[in-house]
């Protein structure tokens, strides 16, 4: 019965957070999630990391079963609002009581290198795997020099495989990590064997195996065809709620009002479109507070640990806890003396604190975040 079904278009992380959390808040209806992948929910990080290492089982990248009716390998290619009924690929009608979005996000294209690699689902990982594993004198390069970009370089590079990397510009994660940093992490590379070619405006005649890792744009398409507001992603309130009556989006395709930063954010990590898609499926069931956390991710490149926290706002001023290169040490990223991030190479005890300095809003100055003696757990209890 439609009265008591939701429907997730989309199965990926947020589409399984998205269904523990109605069960959690109570909803006992039919919950069809349809997803295009013709795998269940899996830990999409370990793609470009340990799973490329093959120092993860395929089985174990596979998240628990939820209480829902998969249907795989089909997606939802229309929604008609007024109806609240989609339309599946395998042609079928769906009526909905509610709808929600988790439509995710796609790898974003190169003219002229659409048949390179590209890394964003189980399926890519799986090609790329087959590049990683050719015998002796293997060479692979990578186009983007972001995380997905340097952390592949990274296991290439253990791997044995001769590296090159391109980047447009001057520094590897330049608008996230700034210059000085950027300029660390590719010493970081470079130190490795990595051929690391920045401020790379035009490409040279590649070889046939090429990753191409330049990010990803959100799947909106099917939202913006049923006249919902887009604008960057799917425009959502702090419950997940889009302009379109019983209309929910959630995870990567979703941008969101976050209170903490009193900003509509996107963010791209797979820990905030699980919590996420969690939070918008027990609004859903009428348990529903406001998503107030701050985005945390991770990346390994080598024998280094990166942690982030923050939401990718834009920043004016960093101040650096730790002595700078030397693991363990911080970064904060701070915009008119406020704090907006933080990312830690091999402190991840920092990271902790900077988050709860976030989520309480803490006020905190330039000398408490750069003095290692200043216990900052404790400036959030204040």
């Amino acid at each position: 019965m439609s009265e008591h079904r939701v429907v997730i278009a989309g199965g990926g992380v947020a589409a399984h957070g998205a269904a523990v959390g109605l069960r959690q808040g109570g909803f006992d209806g039919e919950v069809v999630i349809i997803g295009r992948e013709s795998h269940p929910s899996y830990e999409r990080p370990y793609l470009s990391k340990r799973y490329l290492l093959r120092d993860l089982p395929r089985e174990r990248l596979f998240l628990p079963r939820v209480e829902a009716e998969l249907r795989l390998g089909q997606e939802v290619v229309e929604i008609q609002p007024d109806a609240h009924a989609v339309r599946t690929s395998a042609g079928e009608p769906l009526r909905y009581w509610r709808l929600l979005m988790v439509t995710g996000g796609r790898s974003r294209r190169l003219a002229g290198l659409e048949d390179a690699i590209y890394l964003r689902e189980l399926d890519d990982a799986d090609h790329l795997l087959t590049v990683l594993d050719q015998d002796g004198g293997a060479a692979l390069e990578i186009v983007g020099a972001g995380f997905i970009g340097c952390e592949v370089a990274a296991v290439a590079c253990i791997r044995g495989l001769a590296v090159t990397v391109y980047e447009a510009l001057d520094q590897p994660l330049l608008r996230v990590l700034g210059p000085e940093l950027g300029e660390w992490l590719a010493g970081v590379h470079r130190g490795r064997g990595v051929d690391l070619r920045t401020g790379a405006r035009e490409l040279p005649a590649l070889g046939k195996d090429v990753l191409i890792a330049v990010g990803m744009q959100p799947n909106v398409e099917l939202a913006q065809a049923a006249g919902i507001r887009c604008d960057g992603g799917v425009l959502v309130d702090e419950f997940g709620r889009t302009d379109a009556p019983d209309v929910y989006a959630a995870g990567d395709c979703s941008r969101f009002w976050n209170p903490l930063f009193e900003a509509a954010v996107r963010v791209e990590h797979y820990n905030t479109a699980l919590r996420h898609g969690n939070a918008v499926g027990r609004s859903i069931a009428g348990d529903g507070k406001p998503f107030a956390e701050v985005p945390w991710f991770w990346s390994d490149q080598y024998d280094l640990n990166f942690q982030y926290v923050g939401a990718g706002l834009s920043w004016d001023q960093t101040v650096v806890r730790g002595r700078f290169g030397t693991p363990p040490f911080t970064v904060f990223f701070l915009d008119a003396g406020r704090l907006v991030g933080a990312l830690g190479v091999g402190d991840g005890r920092t990271i902790g604190q900077a988050r709860r300095l976030l989520e309480g809003r803490t006020s905190v100055t330039r000398d408490q975040l750069a003095d290692e003696g200043v216990d900052l757990k404790a400036l959030t209890r204040r």
